[in-house]
């Protein structure tokens, strides 16, 4: 039996769809909808009869032409122009003190890697009018699934985790990026130091991680299980913020996750809350947070 059900699969047929082309299948259908709707009426109206009156091969010539009609090309522009406006709507919604928070971390830390782990396919290395410049790579859960079954076999939506050590693979790949970008700056730094002094004194510098989040479940919860030390971002109420609502079971009015998922998410936050080892409720509270983390390792 589990040589006939092996026999079954086909090889070549892809077993996972990421979330890119979801979306750009869902614009495709979009366009091929309107098309189709747009020429069933002109059809009607040229034979003087109502498209309810159209013939099943009429309609089937229509849903052909509908489909043929619509290029990859303009599929692929109309997703990057959603894309871009996606970015651009959370550079306009950043809260206020954001940049100047990050601006100060990396004054009061040179050698700092900044880098965003994120569930979706945000980018802040695309908001070139506000965070770009701030940051030295991104890793999504959305954008680096192919990586992940690469590199640990993994395949697993985010929606389906219930529990912290399904998170690991993201952070895995976080903490691999950012020992990369590090010892990059660190080598050409020395080389610059070597140039202007002649010399080959390098000062060492210790890798520590501090990820800092809003979701206790997957920030706390599922960067705590790779070392990292954890800030949970709990904002005062006049920040909006909607992320606390699903620790308290309440469904905030962007999610789609099903009761089953909510509840799950529920339990994981709760299992997260010892290993959280600062909060802050403002986001000007960050610099200090983190020196202060930093501060315990050293005496340690």
């Amino acid at each position: 039996a589990a040589t006939a059900a092996a026999a079954s699969v086909d090889p070549l047929k892809p077993t996972t769809v990421n979330h890119k082309e979801i979306r750009m299948a869902a614009i495709r259908k979009e366009m091929e909808d309107f098309i189709l709707e747009t020429k069933l009426r002109q059809t009607a109206e040229d034979w003087a009869t109502e498209v309810e009156s159209l013939t099943s091969p009429v309609r089937k010539s229509a849903e052909k032409w509908a489909r043929t009609t619509v290029h990859s090309s303009v599929v692929q522009a109309v997703y990057n122009a959603w894309e871009m406006e996606r970015h651009h709507a959370a550079e306009r919604h950043l809260f206020p003190d954001a940049i100047s928070t990050i601006k100060r971390i990396q004054e009061d830390h040179p050698n700092v890697i900044v880098g965003a782990v994120t569930d979706g396919s945000a980018n802040p290395m695309l908001m070139v009018f506000s965070l770009m410049p701030l940051f030295d790579f991104t890793v999504s859960w959305e954008d680096d699934l192919d990586k992940a079954r690469l590199m640990e076999n993994v395949f697993q939506e985010l929606d389906a985790v219930d529990q912290s050590d399904g998170l690991g693979w993201i952070y895995r790949l976080a903490v691999q990026k950012g020992k990369e970008m590090s010892n990059l700056t660190e080598e050409i730094k020395k080389k610059g130091k070597r140039e202007d002094s002649g010399t080959d004194d390098d000062e060492d510098f210790e890798w520590c991680w501090v990820h800092v989040g809003d979701d206790l479940a997957y920030d706390v919860g599922g960067a705590a299980t790779t070392g990292a030390k954890t800030v949970l971002v709990d904002l005062a109420p006049e920040y909006g913020q909607t992320a606390r609502l699903r620790r308290e079971g309440k469904r905030p009015a962007w999610t789609t996750e099903t009761e089953e998922q909510l509840e799950n998410h529920r339990e994981m936050c709760m299992n997260a809350l010892e290993k959280v080892d600062a909060t802050i409720t403002h986001l000007g509270q960050l610099p200090e947070a983190i020196n202060e983390l930093l501060k315990g390792d050293d005496e340690e």
